[in-house]
């Protein structure tokens, strides 16, 4: 979340994330949180890195492992209290719509988005890094004043003001952004700042679309442009929204990379600093490991998108995803904490922001 500003950004005043830098973050596989908030400066930290690895609905928590697999489950049947309703209709998949519901090539059946808000999250703001250590995948985090690898945002993240002002019975905007397109969709939930602010309180208020449509925000605001918007309105998910962003995942079990087998032989990738010695992080995650444990998936077919792009051609970091939601009319008055929930289908993870904003 970019709009408002989110309290997970708040290493935008570390100097080294100021005025709009984007420097690298971990050094196994780095990334960084680069944006482009509409026709304002991006100061938006390490915000893109407070989220939760290896969650599956109904699991009691997540497990931290980030390695995609397909069709990983990340805790046993006899946990989940998902009921049938809870599953998210075929119709609001993110993923390719050709493979059978359920089978082995459907591979991200386990995955947060099938069935939305109820995967388990280590924090409603996020954690940082993801999990407790660096891993591969972009599990990172770099310590500043504010935080370090594994701190839950709820608990070190401090308010935040935002100067951001809501009217009750009105709408406002919101600004999202991704770093990486991991399909899904997502939520904006409001709690009290007075609260403990975990889920329970966040799934109180969820709040509604007040168009049916996005507008994309760029830099040079001439090139913005409002594109359809599906919200989930059956099944699981009611409230929800689509990442409006087709993407179909190519890396599981898809690579044609040179099978490594026995001892001293590691996965073949060298596109990140620690995939090679002497950590060999990536091994893993390694499509061969990955062909020999699901030696069914997938068929081989050329992935088919689920949905047309409303903006080909067009690099999705160069705009912001703004929605208009709509303010209750019966809440109280007085300082929020709003919430920004993504679940992914393409992975098993789950982004959160928070920032504090007014309503009056």
């Amino acid at each position: 979340m970019v709009m408002p500003p989110a309290r997970n950004s708040i290493d935008a005043e570390d100097s080294r994330w100021a005025n709009g830098q984007h420097p690298e973050t971990g050094s196994i596989e780095p990334y960084n949180c680069d944006c482009s908030n509409g026709t304002d400066t991006c100061n938006n930290g390490q915000s893109c890195f407070w989220f939760s690895n290896g969650c599956t609905p109904g699991c009691k928590a997540c497990d931290g492992n980030g390695n995609r697999y397909p069709n990983y489950d990340h805790c046993s049947d006899e946990e989940k209290g998902l009921k049938p309703e809870d599953r998210l209709l075929k119709r609001y998949w993110t993923g390719d719509p050709t493979w059978e519901e359920g089978s082995s090539f459907d591979v991200f059946k386990f995955n947060p988005w099938r069935a939305p808000g109820k995967a388990p999250v280590f924090d409603p703001c996020g954690m940082a890094g993801g999990r407790w250590t660096e891993a591969f995948n972009a599990a990172a985090f770099n310590t500043t004043a504010f935080a370090k690898m594994g701190d839950l945002g709820s608990k070190v993240l401090q308010p935040r003001p935002s100067g951001t002002v809501w009217v009750r019975g009105g709408t406002a905007q919101t600004r999202w952004q991704m770093t990486a397109n991991h399909g899904g969709g997502y939520v904006y939930r409001l709690c009290a700042a007075g609260a403990e602010l975990n889920e329970e309180c966040f799934q109180q208020t969820e709040l509604e679309w007040a168009t049916p449509t996005h507008v994309l925000r760029f830099a040079n605001a001439s090139r913005d442009r409002k594109i359809k918007a599906t919200d989930v309105t059956q099944g699981g998910g009611i409230g929800w929204r689509l990442n409006p962003l087709p993407n179909v995942r190519r890396d599981m079990c898809d690579y044609n990379v040179s099978l490594h087998e026995g001892p001293g032989h590691h996965c073949a990738w060298t596109s990140c600093p620690g995939c090679g010695p002497p950590l060999y992080a990536a091994d893993e995650s390694c499509p061969d490991v990955c062909s020999k444990h699901y030696p069914n998936t997938p068929d081989g077919r050329t992935p088919t998108l689920p949905f047309p792009d409303p903006v080909p051609g067009v690099d999705f970091h160069d705009f912001v995803v703004e929605d208009t939601v709509r303010v209750p009319a019966n809440i109280a008055p007085g300082e929020y904490v709003l919430g920004w929930r993504w679940d992914c289908e393409h992975s098993s993870q789950v982004w959160n922001s928070c920032a504090d904003i007014t309503i009056e």
